[in-house]
C-alpha cells in the first residue's frame, strides 16, 4: 500500500520535490555538500546523473550543466523550471563521448540498482569523465539510530531496494574511480554516505575509440 503511494508520488515531480524537501530540510545539507565538493565551477562542465526534476541544477552555471534522467516527466519538469541542458537517458548507457565532463554528480541513484547495473553506471561515468575529472557520489546507507523512526520507515517503504553499507559502496567504487575522501551525514531524516573520487590515474573502462551515440532530446 505505502509502496504504491510512494510510486504515485514519484510520478509528480513538483509534489515529489515538495514532500522530499520536507523530509530533508529543503536539501540544505545536500546542497552544502555538493557546493563544498564541486566548487570552482568556472569553466568546468558537470553531468548530473539521474538528476530527477533538476533541483540541483541551480548550483552550477547553466551553460556548463547537463542533467540526465530516464523519467520523461522529470526531464519535462526540469526543462520548464530550471536552466541548463536536460536529456532523457538511461544512466546505465550514457550517450556521451569519452572525456566529455570535468565533474559528475550522482545523488541517490545506486541504492536503486543491483551490483551489475551499478557497475554499468560507474563504468559509464569513468568513460565520460576527463582524465583528471571529479565524481561526487551521495548514497543512502542503513539508518543506525533507533530513535530515527521516520528514517527507518522511509527505507522500508521507498523503492530503493539496494541500500548498501559504506564498505559495500567502497568495493563498488574502487573498481572504477580513485577515492579522495568520504563522509557520513544526515539530511533531515535520511542518512548518507558521500565519496569524493577522481578519474586521475584511472584508465577509462571504454576506449575513446568506441563511438558514443549523441544524446537524444527525449
Amino acid at each position: 500500500m505505502l509502496h504504491d503511494v510512494i510510486e504515485k508520488l514519484s510520478n509528480h515531480p513538483g509534489l515529489f520535490l515538495f514532500c522530499r524537501g520536507l523530509l530533508e530540510g529543503n536539501f540544505r545539507t545536500i546542497r552544502r555538500t555538493i557546493h563544498e565538493q564541486l566548487h570552482d565551477q568556472e569553466g568546468r562542465k558537470v553531468l548530473d546523473v539521474a538528476c530527477g526534476p533538476g533541483a540541483f541544477s541551480k548550483l552550477f552555471p547553466a551553460e556548463k550543466y547537463v542533467g540526465v534522467d530516464m523519467n520523461q516527466r522529470y526531464i519535462d519538469y526540469a526543462r520548464l523550471h530550471y536552466n541548463g541542458t536536460f536529456h532523457v537517458m538511461d544512466a546505465r548507457r550514457l550517450e556521451f563521448q569519452a572525456d566529455t565532463f570535468d565533474d559528475v554528480l550522482v545523488y541517490g541513484l545506486l541504492h536503486h540498482l543491483n551490483d551489475e547495473d551499478a557497475r554499468a553506471v560507474l563504468g559509464g561515468i569513468t568513460r565520460v569523465l576527463k582524465p583528471a575529472g571529479r565524481a561526487l557520489i551521495i548514497e543512502d546507507v542503513p539508518t543506525e539510530s533507533r530513535l530515527n523512526l521516520i528514517g527507518h520507515l522511509l527505507h522500508r517503504i521507498e523503492n530503493g531496494h539496494f541500500i548498501r553499507t559504506a564498505e559495500e559502496y567502497r568495493i563498488l567504487l574502487s573498481d572504477h574511480l580513485e577515492k579522495q575522501g568520504e563522509r557520513f551525514f544526515r539530511s533531515g531524516f535520511c542518512d548518507y554516505y558521500m565519496a569524493s573520487l577522481t578519474r586521475e590515474g584511472v584508465p577509462s573502462t571504454s576506449a575513446a575509440s568506441v563511438r558514443a551515440t549523441p544524446p537524444h532530446e527525449g
